[in-house]
């Protein structure tokens, strides 16, 4: 007959396995596994159904852009704002997306912009061609 050999932490006995503490059994793992991911599920979920359907022409293309920290605060406020006053917020895609078209339509040949100092200069001047015709 063989001598079983009971397994002993070198560490010593468990603290825990004594006294008012239970170990959790399967059935409440599996449990508290199902609830613990069923928000996190629902919320994918509804960050697939958040796509922008504004300004909607043609099929959307996921693209990366750096915005200075002044245009990414600014619109952070606005966001912020706009959940304040009206219960949700238009995202930031929807607003780069928004100015992007202002741009395309004002009376400007952007194709003609050679340089960035260039393209500097021509919003400075759009935008005092825009707060002249507001005075």
């Amino acid at each position: 007959m063989a001598i079983q050999k009971s397994k002993r932490s070198a560490l010593g006995n468990n603290p825990l396995s004594q006294g008012i503490f239970t170990k959790t059994t399967n059935v409440e793992t599996a449990k508290s596994n199902n609830t613990a991911t069923a928000k996190p599920q629902a919320n994918k979920l509804r960050k697939k159904n958040q796509d922008s359907r504004f300004l909607i022409e043609e099929r959307q293309e996921k693209v990366n852009l750096r915005l200075t920290v002044r245009t990414n605060d600014w619109l952070d406020e606005l966001l912020k704002q706009g959940r304040r006053k009206h219960g949700h917020k238009i995202p930031k895609e929807v607003w780069v997306q928004a100015a992007l078209e202002l741009l395309q339509a004002m009376p400007i040949e952007w194709e003609n912009v050679s340089s960035e100092e260039h393209l500097r200069d021509t919003l400075l001047n759009l935008e005092s061609r825009i707060k002249n015709q507001e005075s």
